[in-house]
């Protein structure tokens, strides 16, 4: 059986792969994976560093300060910094950085994508209308998939 965080940390690598970001990305580019906040995965995201989506590899980033987001596709919030999700999603969809977390009504707070535990199983809600104004098109599959759609 796999952990909560197997799950979640799977689930963040199909996002990769059904997620199309507006500005195409140099040839070779990575697609880097930020953790904003205390990181609830322990050493499970590790798995995802150097695997490839979209023809891209994945890189993991450990950013400290708002600022150093800059350089991540993919930016998971953790725990700690709910206070600052205004900010924080404000400034990451500005950069056309998707937003994942665990922290609750994330979606309803403007994140993109916000992971929910229906009993054991771990769903996931996307808010597609912040998805937009970040410039991000998610697969129809994926939408099919989410419990919740903010459209």
């Amino acid at each position: 059986m796999r952990s909560e965080y197997e799950v979640k940390a799977a689930f963040l690598y199909n996002f990769t792969r059904l997620i199309t970001w507006s500005e195409p990305s140099e040839e070779g580019a990575r697609l880097t994976i930020c953790v904003f906040g205390r990181d609830p995965f322990g050493g499970v995201l590790q798995n995802l560093n150097g695997r490839v989506s979209q023809g891209r590899a994945l890189e993991l980033n450990y950013p400290a300060s708002l600022e150093e987001i800059d350089r991540c596709q993919v930016l998971f919030v953790g725990a700690g910094k709910d206070r600052d999700l205004a900010e924080i999603t404000d400034y990451a969809h500005a950069r056309q950085i998707l937003t994942i977390s665990e922290i609750p009504d994330f979606v309803d707070e403007g994140g993109i994508i916000g992971y929910v535990k229906e009993g054991n199983v771990i769903r996931f809600e996307i808010n597609l209308l912040s998805a937009q104004q970040a410039g991000l098109q998610i697969n129809s599959r994926l939408l099919e998939l989410a419990l919740r759609v903010i459209r």
